[in-house]
């Protein structure tokens, strides 16, 4: 045999060998790619799956916590309401007229003096209750109480002092003490 039948030979054995192998890639190429799809098309399906299954539960959650909040602003609008109604309340003691606030006053310092010697305190902005009103209700009372020249931050109403205790009569107490009783009763009328 010849050098070039020997080449030939070679190359004809080596193209066939390439073939062969080309052909066994391809092969190999295609059964890798049908399993990555089979693969790809599985976690599709099983994601697919989840998400049927799980859709209608998370829906159900968004829905739950929907629903809190808007029961969250509501009851905070109701109690902004409430406290609305109370303050009005509260506004109405402090704007009565002279001679029905002082009355109030008369009747609530009646109730609350225990000695007679007391110490009267009032509020910052009190227009009433003052040195005149005290005069009055000593003597009309035979009372000895005396008016404090220390004003308290309170709307209206007065503070009994009787040694270390306090009797707060003042019109933010009376209010918080009646909210206390009647703040069911005002939720039921106010959001009927």
């Amino acid at each position: 045999m010849a050098l070039a039948d020997i080449k030939a030979k070679i190359k004809a054995e080596s193209q066939a060998q390439i073939k062969a192998l080309e052909a066994e890639n391809d092969a190999k190429v295609r059964e890798i790619s049908r399993s990555v799809n089979a693969e790809i098309k599985a976690v599709q399906d099983s994601y697919a799956s989840r998400l049927a299954k799980e859709e209608p539960e998370v829906l159900k959650r968004r829905e739950i916590v929907a629903e809190l909040d808007a029961k969250r602003i509501d009851l905070g609008v109701r109690q902004r309401l409430v406290t609305e109604a109370f303050e009005a309340s509260l506004k109405q003691l402090a704007e009565m007229a002279p001679d029905k606030y002082v009355k109030f006053a008369d009747k609530l310092m009646a109730a609350a003096v225990v000695t007679g010697k007391e110490v009267v305190f009032v509020g910052k902005n009190e227009k009433h209750l003052d040195q005149r009103w005290l005069d009055g209700y000593n003597a009309s009372h035979s009372t000895s109480l005396t008016l404090s020249p220390e004003r308290l931050p309170i709307t209206g109403g007065f503070v009994l002092r009787n040694d270390r205790i306090d009797t707060n009569c003042s019109w933010d107490m009376l209010i918080e003490d009646a909210r206390a009783d009647i703040e069911t009763e005002v939720v039921k009328r106010l959001l009927a």
